[in-house]
């Protein structure tokens, strides 16, 4: 089992110093072009053009190398958790879970707190001390380094994992007849690297672009209702309330035990990974819980203060507190509507398994039939969650002159606000992600290794699990990158 994880180690390893080597060195020529773009044709005189241009492209650089950083972290340790999580398979179903959950938990809390801390340090560094409402502009360039180095990760990571899946499943299932992860064919292990490289290093790489971006257009906004209240609180509100994500997603995932598990051979017939699942949910919904609390309290602390008046009498805090309960609950929409298409308890996968036995030509239509109705109900989903928390911003009366004209920006704001509550458990569901590769590499690890037909047992459960928490945390990372966008606009 050590020689398989070491090959697999070697494998990611090689794969990602190549791909960072070659990001590395674009991302100094991004730097550079953007820095000069900006000292030639931007706006006001030479000295502003010069002030922007140094402080955007040290931002970028900054950005892409905690981009880079947390991918390459989170990596480091999912292909060291593997063989942890194949070893406590052979003991009980309960600590593999937990092995591979905490493993994740280092990739998605080195993200959000690399993101966190990148923007904090670069906003004090930029004046954000002195010139509050100047300094988040500064801090563009750091979202687009995250973004450059998010797009060759995804891209790379995610190309190379489905042409070894592939490659793999057609020389040994097809061509030499022989089961998945058999240790006789080495594709196997271009597989589980992919594994890695793609779910670790790629989703990290997105979900980290994903909350510097809303993080800094948050506060971009927040300048402006800064000058237009005084409070300093509306810059600071979602650094503040990623920092309670980070505790709430610690809570949730340390909620998780092996004795709270129920054992396979204790669980009269139940699935095992209907049991992991279940667990999964549990620690999800606590973290939500304490974000919601989190959410309130930030809200009340930072956002009470300045002038601005609410409708019906209700203080300005309490409105933005029920908007940011929007993206709290969006979070919770996505979770449940990816499970219900990707898990094998319900009607969707059922309905393609049974469409297996009558041959290849109705298992494609009933995959793609089904591929195109699960995107309704998330559409839908972050329709509602713009209309409704705009809804909520627009009921605080702030009003801030822009080109001779007087405009309501408050509803935009609560918009924000809920994607910063969306992204508070963004922690617990990146280590949902990692979760995924890990047990995958697991099973594999397992299957190569020899082991009893019960460890197998365990880890093709987590297996299924992983599967659809790796779904769920692409539909996570494509709702939040909406809300995100929409900020942008």
């Amino acid at each position: 089992m050590q020689k398989i994880a070491t090959a697999i180690f070697a494998g990611a390893t090689a794969f990602l110093r190549r791909q960072y080597r070659t990001i590395g060195l674009l991302s100094i020529v991004a730097a550079v072009i953007v820095s000069l773009a900006l000292a030639l044709l931007g706006q006001g005189s030479q000295a502003d053009k010069i002030n922007l241009a140094w402080h955007t492209g040290l931002a970028f650089l900054v950005g892409a190398l905690c981009s880079g950083v947390s991918g390459y972290i989170g990596m480091y340790v999912a292909v060291k958790a593997n063989i942890r999580t194949a070893s406590a398979a052979t003991r009980s179903l309960g600590e593999a879970l937990v092995v591979a959950l905490r493993g994740g938990a280092v990739s998605g809390f080195l993200v959000v707190a690399l993101s966190l801390f990148g923007v904090s340090i670069l906003f004090m560094l930029f004046g954000g001390l002195t010139q509050p409402a100047v300094a988040p502009s500064l801090l563009i360039g750091f979202g687009f380094g995250a973004s450059f180095v998010a797009l060759f990760a995804q891209l790379g990571g995610g190309i190379y994992t489905k042409a070894a899946d592939v490659g793999a499943d057609l020389v040994g299932k097809i061509e030499a007849n022989i089961p998945e992860d058999d240790a006789r064919n080495p594709a196997v292990i271009a597989d589980l690297v992919g594994d890695n490289v793609g779910d670790c290093a790629g989703r990290g790489a997105d979900l980290f672009e994903s909350t510097a971006a809303e993080n800094i257009g948050t506060m971009i906004l927040g300048a402006t209702l800064y000058q237009a209240t005084g409070n300093s609180g509306w810059l600071l509100f979602p650094l503040v309330l990623g920092a309670f994500g980070i505790i709430a997603s610690a809570v949730g995932i340390l909620f998780i035990r092996p004795s709270s598990v129920v054992e396979p051979k204790q669980a009269a017939g139940r699935d095992p990974s209907e049991i992991a699942m279940r667990q999964l949910n549990i620690g999800y919904y606590i973290t939500c819980g304490i974000s919601v609390v989190g959410v309130f309290i930030g809200c009340y602390l930072l956002l009470g203060q300045g002038g601005a008046t609410g409708s019906f009498g209700t203080p300005v805090w309490l409105w933005y507190s029920f908007a940011g309960c929007v993206g709290i609950g969006l979070s919770i929409a996505f979770v449940f509507i990816t499970q219900y298409y990707t898990a094998g308890r319900w009607r969707p996968v059922r309905e393609i398994a049974q469409a297996t036995l009558t041959g290849p030509a109705t298992t494609i239509l009933s995959g793609i039939t089904l591929g195109f109705e699960c995107v309704v109900m998330p559409v839908l989903a972050i329709c509602a969650a713009l209309g409704l928390s705009y809804f909520f911003g627009s009921q605080v009366h702030l009003v801030q002159e822009v080109h001779g004209g007087v405009i309501n920006i408050s509803g935009i704001f609560g918009t924000a606000v809920a994607t910063v509550g969306m992204l508070m458990s963004c922690g617990y569901i990146l280590a949902m992600d990692t979760f995924g590769p890990i047990t995958d590499n697991a099973g594999g690890i397992s299957e190569m290794g020899g082991q009893s037909e019960a460890a197998r047992e365990v880890t093709d459960a987590l297996d299924s699990v992983g599967n659809t928490t790796k779904a769920l945390t692409k539909g996570y990372g494509l709702g939040s990158a909406a809300l995100a966008a929409f900020l942008l606009f």
